[in-house]
């Protein structure tokens, strides 16, 4: 009988606390760390894989770890996901296509504001110099 692949997952608040469960889980049982994702700000997820007893080891090694560095957010275990790797893959790539796209979005719209912005400043700039080169000099006597 085949061992069911499954994958574990710990999603800590910090880098160094997801380095640190990465190793704790990978030491606890045996289990690949395939990846630790960086999910947002400061979120990382970090996922093995191996038999389901094996990752629930490593999850609950890891979680405990994360819980104590007061950095857990979530801890799951998925027993036997389909297609565990490719799936997994694809699903990540996706996401970071679509941060990968916010991202050249939003810079695109500062750029777009700052050169409004400019354009609005150059023009307020050329109407002050054409009003006071339209009024006229007064010269006082003494």
């Amino acid at each position: 009988m085949s061992e069911q692949i499954s994958l574990g997952f710990v999603e800590t608040a910090g880098l160094v606390m997801a380095i640190e469960v990465a190793d704790a889980m990978a030491k606890a049982a045996e289990v690949t760390v395939i990846k630790a994702h960086k999910v947002d700000g400061l979120r990382v997820c970090v996922i093995c894989k191996g038999d389901v007893a094996s990752c629930k080891a490593a999850v609950d090694v890891g979680a405990e770890l994360a819980r104590s560095g007061n950095a857990l957010i979530c801890a799951n275990v998925i027993p036997s996901p389909a297609d565990p790797e490719e799936t997994l893959t694809a699903m990540l790539n996706d996401i970071g296509a679509k941060k990968a796209a916010r991202k050249a979005a939003m810079k695109a719209r500062r750029a777009a504001a700052a050169a409004a912005y400019a354009a609005e400043e150059a023009a307020e700039a050329a109407a002050l110099s054409a009003a006071e080169k339209a009024a006229p000099k007064t010269v006082r006597k003494k």
